[in-house]
């Protein structure tokens, strides 16, 4: 069985990864499925904002609903070392 995680669990998951590099992606439906790399700059107590680094959109801002309903996926990536 799927492991389900609920609104308190998706904000503290989010304030732990806040200021982490992540990979983000996106489900839009209909097979529109976007993939974007960034980091979680801000979170707040309905949303948080993702501020991208490789896109000509500068930040997307997402629900903890997003996260609970699978909207949106994020996966902690290390970040190249310079």
């Amino acid at each position: 069985m799927k492991k389900t995680i609920d609104v308190d669990g998706a904000k503290q998951f989010i304030f732990d990864m806040l200021g982490r590099n992540v990979d983000v992606k996106l489900n839009r439906g209909r097979n529109k499925i976007k993939h974007y790399k960034g980091v979680i700059s801000e979170a707040h107590s309905n949303v948080f904002i993702i501020k991208l680094t490789d896109d000509i959109f500068d930040r997307i801002s997402c629900s903890y609903i997003d996260l609970v309903c699978g909207e949106i996926s994020l996966k902690e990536h290390a970040s190249p070392i310079v």
